[in-house]
């Protein structure tokens, strides 16, 4: 049996074109989040559909749940073994314990997102180096790191293809398929793809008010993990995340999709020739958020700077 380990909707996607490829093989699923909501308990149960056994946990960042989940994930995976695991978050200190519980053949990892091809992101770093960080890892029997689960996978599966990536050796997948639906003449439909850019919700509230104003936005798809919500907007209520949202959506209307630095818009660029997709380049005060808008450039995405 395969091990497969997801963290977001968009690693599921990701996950059921992995599972496809192994079609006489059983897999056995993980569904770690940090929120719990209708959209990911909907991808949750679509990972669930795809395998023979399933695990899943609403992941919690204060210390003392971090730790009581470590026990909890040692403790239910202990021992069990697996042919081949395939992981995306190899930075998670919890899925980092839960590899170090099991045995398994082969490692392979896949995509997370744009954080794969961005040069200098978290996925190029290691692990802090805290002493809190050692004594866990030493106390409670991490094994791995982000840089040695890199060393340790055989192949990384990507959605980005021809881009560098985290190893070297990658196998490319095709997310979703081009939509052959003719051209809409009807008016287009702005939408603005949220994201949770800054830790404060105040300040991500007032830039999402400012662009939904200055670009006759009328339609706004919350982040997953959003918790505010905006009251100048029309919210699109869907279990379903934005890649297979609009290209079921482009089939009868015609779109134009406002993000920041979403990766989302990668993922279905030139899919249809009912959807524009715009990126509005913003003071991100990271680093890793800022690079997006250089692969964008690379990329051909028309990139307008709202910066003030």
């Amino acid at each position: 049996m395969n091990l497969i380990i997801c963290c977001t909707p968009l690693q599921v996607l990701i996950a059921e074109k992995i599972i496809a490829k192994f079609p006489h093989m059983p897999f056995y699923g993980v569904m770690l989040s940090t929120v719990s909501n209708k959209k990911f308990d909907f991808y949750a149960k679509r990972l669930a559909q795809q395998c023979q056994g399933f695990f899943s946990m609403v992941q919690h960042k204060d210390r003392f749940n971090l730790l009581k989940e470590i026990l909890y994930l040692k403790r239910t995976f202990s021992g069990k073994h697996f042919d081949q695991v395939f992981v995306a978050n190899i930075n998670d200190l919890q899925i980092q314990f839960l590899l170090s519980a099991i045995d398994f053949n082969l490692l392979n990892t896949f995509d997370d997102g744009t954080i794969n091809i961005v040069p200098n992101s978290l996925f190029y770093q290691d692990d802090p180096a805290t002493l809190q960080r050692k004594l866990i890892n030493v106390l409670l029997g991490n094994k791995y790191s982000i840089q040695s689960l890199r060393a340790l996978s055989h192949t990384h599966y990507t959605i980005y293809k021809g881009f560098k990536n985290i190893i070297e050796r990658v196998e490319p997948i095709e997310l979703v398929a081009a939509d052959n639906s003719e051209k809409v003449t009807s008016a287009v439909i702005n939408v603005l793809l949220g994201q949770p850019v800054f830790a404060e919700d105040e300040r991500n509230i007032a830039l999402a008010e400012r662009v939904i104003k200055q670009f006759n936005i009328h339609y706004y798809l919350p982040h997953p993990r959003e918790k505010y919500r905006l009251a100048q907007v029309n919210y699109i209520d869907t279990e379903l995340i934005f890649e297979d949202y609009i290209l079921q959506q482009c089939q009868t209307h015609k779109y134009c999709v406002y993000t920041y630095f979403s990766s989302a818009i990668i993922n279905i660029m030139n899919k249809s020739d009912n959807i524009e997709v715009v990126a509005l380049k913003i003071d991100t005060e990271n680093p890793a958020y800022d690079a997006c808008y250089d692969l964008f450039d690379e990329l051909g995405v028309n990139v307008i700077d709202i910066r003030e």
